[in-house]
C-alpha cells in the first residue's frame, strides 16, 4: 500500500483546506512530520485512518468531535485520501456527521449525516465503486488484509505503546497479542474440549451411578425375597452370614438359595394340582346329574302347554296373513285420495281466472296444452316490457336531477372564473414586491453576514486573548525573576553543603591512623604491618572530634536533600521560563493599554457586524415571506383555472346526458301522454291477470293428470293383492289391538315348538333317560354344597402353591437376567469410562494443567509462537541499531505454577548473558521498542495476508537517543526504504530537522493549524 495524496478540510485542528502530496516526499524515502506539541501531527495520521476505515484509531474510535472548532460556519468537514493497494489505485472521500446551518432546523442548525465515496482509477478514468459508509471500509480493509487496529499497529508505529509491551507482564502481553492475532479458532477448540469433557463426565458419572444402582438393586431384591421365603428351625437361631467380598460369589450364593426354594415349591405345587383335579371332577359329576334331570322336567312341561294352545295359534296366523296383504297396498289408496282432494282444491281458482280473462280481455280458454302455451307467451311479453319500464322510472328521476346539476354547474363556472381573475391580480402585485427586494443581492447574503460576524467575533477574541497574554507576560516576568533568585540562593546552599561533606571526608581520611590505633590490642597483630608490638600509636589532639561513617552519611543525605531542592527550584525556574517565553512570543512588546485599544476597536466592529446581520436577516425574512405568498397565490391561480375548466366540461356533459334520456323516455311511452309511473301501473295490472291465469291453469292440468294415474295404480295393485272389491280389502285390515294379540299368540306357539324340538335332541335329555334306566336319582342340595366346598379348598391350596412356585422361578430368572445384564452393561460401558479419562487428561493439558509443564493454554501456545516470530523479526533491526550488541529472544522458561511462554529477554553480546528487558536504559528501550514495533508489523502482515506496506509512520521517541545511537537508528530506518518504501518520522526534535530535509511542518495558531511542505532532495545523513 502506498499513500499518494491526502486532502483535509475542517478536520481536527485544521480549519481550512490542507493538502499533503506524499508522492513529492517519496524521492528521499524518509520525511519528517514536524511541529510543536498539540499542533496536529497525529491528526494527519488520524485522517488517513479515518479515510480508509471511517473511524479514528485507538480509544477515539467512537468520537463524534471530528469537525474542526476553528472552521467557518457552514464549511463541511472532509477527508480525501488517494492510495494504491497492490496494482489498483483508489480515491476515498469521507465526511463525518456534523451540525450544518439550516433555516428550517431547530436553533438554526440540523445534523448532516456522514457520507462516503470510493472511486477506482480504471484506464485513466475514475469509476465509482460505492457510496455506503460501511462498504467502503470493508472493501479497502479487505484488500489491505488488515482491520483498523492492525492497520494502526502496522502502518503507524506508536513507540510508547511498544515500550510498555516490552516491559509488560505475561498477562498484559497476552491481551495485546490476542488483539493483534486472531486466536478465536483455538479458543473455540478449548471451549469445545470443555464442552465435550462436560458431556463425557456426565456420561461416565451416569454409567458409574447405573452400575452401582444395578448392583444394589440385585442385592436388595434377592435378600428381600430370601428373608421372606426362607424358613428355618425356630428353635435354632439363624447365623448371620458375612457378606463376601467377591461380587460374583455373592450373586452365585443368591442363585443357589433361590433355586432350592424354587425346586421345593415345584414339588408342592404338583401334589396340590392332583388334589384339586380330584375334587373338581367330583363336583362336576354332581352338577351334571342335577342339570340333565332338570332339562327332562322342563321338556314334559312344555309338551303339555303346546297341546293346549296350538289351535288358537293356527287361527291367528291366518288373520295376520290377510292383514299383511292389505297393508302392503295401503299407500296406493292414500295416494288416490290425496290427488282427488288436490284436484278439487284447484278447480275453483282455475274457473275464476277463466271468467276474468273472458270478461276483461274477451278470451275463451279451455283446459288444454295449446291455451296454456298462448297464455305463457302473452305473460312473458308483459314481463319483459314491465322490466324495461321499471328501469326507465329511475331514468326519469335522473333527468330531473341532471337539469338541477346543470344549473348549479353554470353558476359555479361563473364564480370560478371570477376567482381566477382575482388571484392573478394579487399574484402580479406580489411579484412586483419581490423584484424590488431582490434588486440588491448584497443586502440578502446571510452567509456573508454570518461570516463577517464570525470573523469579527474571532478578532475580538484574539484581541482579548492578546491582552490576557500581555498581562500574563508581565506577571510571569516577576515570577521568573523570583524563581531565578530562589534557584541562585539554593545553588549557594548546595555548594555549602557539598563543601562541608568534602571537608568531612578529607578529615575522616586524615583520621584513619587514629581509628586504626584505637583498634590495636597488646599481643594482637597490627592490621597494617602485622607487628605484635605497638610502641608509637597515633593520638588525637585534645578536643579533636572524630568523623565516623554515620556523620558522613548524615552530611551526604543533607547534600542530597539540598540537591533535590535545587532540582525542584530548577524545574520551577524552567517552567516559569517556558511560560514566560510562550507568553512573550505572543505578546511581543505590546503594552496593556495598546492591547485594550485593539480590543475596543474589535468590539465596535463586532457590534456593527451584529447590526448588519440583523438587518440582512430581516430582509431575508421579508423576501422569504413574499416568496411563500407567491407560491400560495400561484397555486391558487392554477387551481382556479383547473376548476373552471372542469366546470365547463361538466356543463357540456350534462347537456348531452339530458338529451339522450329525453329520447329514450319518448320511445317508451309509445305515443302516450302518461308518465312512466302510470304506464308501469297499467302494464303491471295486465301482467298480474295473465300470470295468475297461467299458474292456475298449469296447476289444474297437473292435478287432473295425477288423479287419473293414481286411480289406475290403485285398481291394479288391489286386484294383484287378491281383493276384487274395495269392501274385501277393508275387511282384511286389522285394528292395532287385534294385530298385536294375533302376533303374540303366534310368537308363543313358535317359541314353544322350537324349545321342545331342541330339548328332545339334546345330550342332556339322552343322559337323563340313561340315568333313569340305571336307577340313578337327582343329587341333594347337601351333596352339592359339600362337593363345592371341597373343590374350593383344593383350588385355594393349589393356587397358593402355584404362586409360590411361579414367584420363586420368576425371582430366579430375574436374578440371572439382572446379573447377565449387569455384566453386559459393565463390558459395554468400559469404553465410555476410558474415553472420559483420555479426554480429561487431554483437556487438562490444553487448559495448561496436568502434564503441561509450561502451564500454557492452547491460545497462549499459538501466541507464544507468534511472539517468537516477532522477536526474531525485531532482532534483525535491533542488531543494526545496537551495532550487533543486543538481540531479543522469546523466553518460555517455567515460572512455578504461573503461566509461561510469553516472556521476552534481551541478550547482550558484550557479556554473553541474557537479562530482563526492564534493565534496558532509556535509549536502549527506544531502540528495542522500535525494533519490536517493526517486527510486529512484519509478522502481522505475513499472517493476515496483508499487502506490502510502502508507506509507514514512526511516531516520536527520538529525543531519548544520544548522537551515536540516533545514527544507528537512522541506518535501520534507511534499510526499511528498500523497494521504494516511504517512511514518515513524527518528531519535534531539532536535530531531526537538521538530518531530514523532506519535511511536512504543522503550525498551530489561534485560528487553527496549517500544513507546509518542504519536498527537497534529501541530504546525506
Amino acid at each position: 500500500m502506498r499513500i499518494h495524496r491526502l486532502r483535509i478540510q475542517a478536520f481536527g485542528p485544521f480549519a481550512g483546506v490542507e493538502e499533503v502530496n506524499f508522492d513529492e516526499l517519496a524521492s528521499g524515502g524518509l520525511f519528517l512530520l514536524d511541529g510543536p506539541t498539540g499542533a496536529g501531527k497525529s491528526s494527519i495520521l488520524d485522517a488517513i485512518c479515518y479515510g480508509i476505515y471511517g473511524s479514528l484509531p485507538g480509544n477515539r474510535a467512537g468520537s463524534r468531535q471530528i469537525r474542526s472548532d476553528h472552521a467557518a460556519l457552514g464549511v463541511e468537514p472532509q477527508v480525501i485520501c488517494e492510495l494504491t493497494i497492490g496494482d489498483r489505485r483508489f480515491e476515498v472521500t469521507r465526511s463525518p456527521a456534523w451540525m450544518r446551518p439550516s433555516k428550517r432546523g431547530k436553533n438554526g442548525i440540523t445534523e448532516q449525516k456522514a457520507s462516503s465515496a470510493l472511486r477506482e482509477l480504471v484506464k485513466g478514468q475514475w469509476e465509482a465503486l460505492s457510496t455506503r459508509n460501511d462498504e467502503v471500509g470493508q472493501v479497502l480493509g479487505g484488500l489491505l488484509g488488515l482491520d483498523r487496529d492492525q492497520f494502526t499497529k502496522v502502518v503507524m508505529l506508536p513507540q510508547g505503546g511498544f515500550a510498555d509491551f516490552l516491559r509488560a507482564k505475561a498477562t498484559a502481553r497476552e491481551e495485546l497479542l490476542s488483539n493483534l492475532f486472531d486466536t478465536s479458532d483455538y479458543a473455540k477448540i478449548e471451549e469445545e474440549f470443555n464442552v465435550r469433557l462436560g458431556e463425557e463426565r456426565k456420561k461416565a458419572a451416569a454409567v458409574e451411578a447405573t452400575l452401582s444402582a444395578r448392583e444394589n438393586g440385585i442385592r436388595e431384591e434377592a435378600t428381600e425375597y430370601l428373608a421372606v421365603h426362607e424358613t428355618g428351625d425356630p428353635e435354632e437361631p439363624v447365623e448371620e452370614v458375612e457378606q463376601p467380598l467377591d461380587l460374583a460369589a455373592e450373586f452365585a450364593g443368591y442363585d443357589a438359595r433361590i433355586l432350592a426354594l424354587a425346586t421345593a415349591h415345584q414339588e408342592n405345587c404338583a401334589n396340590q394340582r392332583m388334589q384339586r383335579d380330584k375334587a373338581l371332577k367330583n363336583q362336576q359329576s354332581l352338577d351334571e346329574r342335577r342339570r340333565v334331570f332338570a332339562r327332562q322336567a322342563e321338556l314334559l312341561s312344555l309338551e303339555a302347554e303346546q297341546e293346549r294352545m296350538h289351535p288358537a295359534a293356527v287361527l291367528a296366523g291366518q288373520g295376520l296373513e290377510l292383514h299383511g296383504r292389505a297393508a302392503g297396498i295401503r299407500g296406493y289408496e292414500a295416494q288416490l285420495k290425496d290427488t282427488q282432494r288436490e284436484l278439487k282444491e284447484l278447480t275453483g281458482p282455475w274457473e275464476d281466472s277463466k271468467a276474468q280473462l273472458l270478461k276483461e280481455h274477451g278470451l275463451r280458454l279451455q283446459p288444454n296444452a295449446e291455451d296454456l302455451e298462448n297464455i305463457r307467451v302473452r305473460t312473458l311479453k308483459l314481463s319483459n316490457r314491465l322490466a324495461v319500464l321499471k328501469a326507465a322510472v329511475s331514468d326519469e328521476a335522473k333527468q330531473q336531477r341532471l337539469r338541477q346539476e346543470l344549473e348549479e354547474s353554470i353558476e359555479l363556472a361563473a364564480k370560478q372564473l371570477k376567482s381566477r381573475s382575482d388571484a392573478e391580480k394579487t399574484l402580479e402585485q406580489l411579484r412586483l414586491g419581490r423584484d424590488e427586494l431582490a434588486a440588491d443581492p448584497g443586502k440578502l447574503d446571510a452567509v456573508a453576514a454570518a461570516t463577517a460576524k464570525q470573523q469579527a467575533t474571532e478578532e475580538l477574541k484574539t484581541a482579548q486573548d492578546l491582552v490576557g497574554q500581555v498581562k500574563l507576560r508581565d506577571k510571569l516576568r516577576i515570577a521568573l525573576t523570583k524563581a531565578d533568585i530562589e534557584y541562585a540562593e539554593q545553588s549557594l546552599k548546595l555548594n555549602a553543603a557539598e563543601n562541608t561533606h568534602i571537608a568531612a571526608q578529607r578529615t575522616q581520611l586524615e583520621q584513619s591512623a587514629l581509628r586504626l590505633a584505637a583498634a590495636l590490642e597488646d599481643g594482637s597483630p597490627c592490621l597494617v604491618c602485622g607487628s605484635l608490638e605497638h610502641p608509637r600509636p597515633a593520638r588525637a589532639e585534645a578536643g579533636a572530634e572524630l568523623i565516623d561513617d554515620e556523620r558522613l552519611e548524615a552530611l551526604e543525605k543533607a547534600v542530597q536533600d539540598e540537591r533535590d531542592l535545587q532540582q525542584r527550584k530548577a524545574k520551577a525556574r524552567d517552567i516559569a521560563t517556558t511560560k514566560f517565553e510562550a507568553a512573550a512570543e505572543v505578546a511581543q512588546e505590546l503594552t496593556v493599554e495598546a492591547g485594550q485599544a485593539k480590543a475596543g476597536e474589535a468590539q465596535e466592529a463586532l457590534d456593527a457586524a451584529v447590526a448588519a446581520q440583523a438587518q440582512t436577516a430581516e430582509l431575508v425574512r421579508k423576501l422569504e415571506s413574499l416568496r411563500t405568498r407567491i407560491e400560495v397565490e400561484t397555486a391558487k391561480v392554477a387551481a382556479a383555472a383547473m376548476d373552471h375548466a372542469a366546470s365547463t366540461k361538466q356543463v357540456e356533459s350534462l347537456n348531452t346526458q339530458i338529451s339522450e334520456l329525453e329520447e329514450k323516455l319518448r320511445q317508451l311511452r309509445e305515443g302516450s301522454d302518461l308518465g312512466i309511473d302510470d304506464v308501469v301501473l297499467k302494464v303491471r295490472a295486465e301482467f298480474t291477470i295473465f300470470n295468475r291465469a297461467l299458474n292456475t291453469l298449469k296447476d289444474y292440468l297437473a292435478a287432473v293428470d295425477s288423479a287419473q294415474k293414481a286411480q289406475e295404480s290403485w285398481t291394479r295393485e288391489r286386484e294383484e293383492a287378491g281383493f276384487d272389491e274395495d269392501a274385501k280389502y277393508a275387511a282384511a285390515l286389522l285394528s292395532t289391538e287385534a294385530r298385536e294379540e294375533f302376533e303374540r299368540i303366534h310368537h308363543q306357539d313358535t317359541v314353544r315348538s322350537s324349545a321342545i324340538a331342541t330339548l328332545k335332541g339334546s345330550e342332556d335329555y339322552r343322559r337323563a333317560r340313561e340315568f333313569s334306566a340305571a336307577g340313578i336319582k337327582t343329587p341333594t342340595e347337601e351333596d352339592l354344597r359339600e362337593a363345592r366346598e371341597n373343590a374350593k379348598l383344593a383350588e385355594e391350596l393349589f393356587e397358593s402353591a402355584r404362586q409360590d412356585e411361579v414367584l420363586a422361578q420368576t425371582q430366579l430368572e430375574r436374578l440371572r437376567k439382572s446379573v447377565t445384564a449387569l455384566a453386559e452393561y459393565r463390558s459395554e460401558s468400559g469404553p465410555v469410562i476410558d474415553a472420559y479419562r483420555r479426554l480429561r487428561d487431554l483437556a487438562e493439558v490444553i487448559r495448561g494443567g496436568g502434564e503441561n509443564k509450561y502451564k500454557m493454554t492452547l491460545s497462549t501456545y499459538v501466541l507464544a509462537a507468534r511472539l517468537e516470530e516477532v522477536a526474531a523479526a525485531a532482532t534483525e533491526r535491533l542488531m543494526i541499531m545496537s551495532s550487533n550488541r543486543y538481540s531479543l529472544h522469546h523466553d518460555d522458561s517455567t515460572r512455578g505454577n504461573s503461566k509461561s511462554g510469553l516472556g521476552l529477554r534481551v541478550r547482550d553480546s558484550w557479556t554473553g548473558k541474557e537479562r530482563d528487558t526492564q534493565t534496558l536504559s532509556g535509549g536502549e528501550t527506544f531502540m528495542a521498542s522500535l525494533a519490536l514495533a517493526l517486527g510486529l508489523a512484519d509478522v502481522i502482515s505475513h499472517h493476515s495476508g496483508a499487502v506490502d506496506m510502502q508507506t509507514l509512520f514512526v511516531d516520536e521517541g527520538f529525543g531519548s537517543l544520544d548522537a551515536e545511537t540516533l545514527e544507528q537508528v537512522m541506518e535501520a530506518l534507511e534499510s526499511l526504504r528498500a523497494g521504494g518504501r516511504m517512511i514518515g518520522l513524527v518528531s519535534h526534535v531539532s536535530e531531526m530537522k537538521q538530518r531530514i530535509s523532506n519535511r511536512v511542518t504543522v503550525t498551530k495558531t489561534q485560528h487553527g493549524s496549517t500544513i507546509d511542505m518542504t519536498p527537497e532532495v534529501m541530504l546525506a545523513i
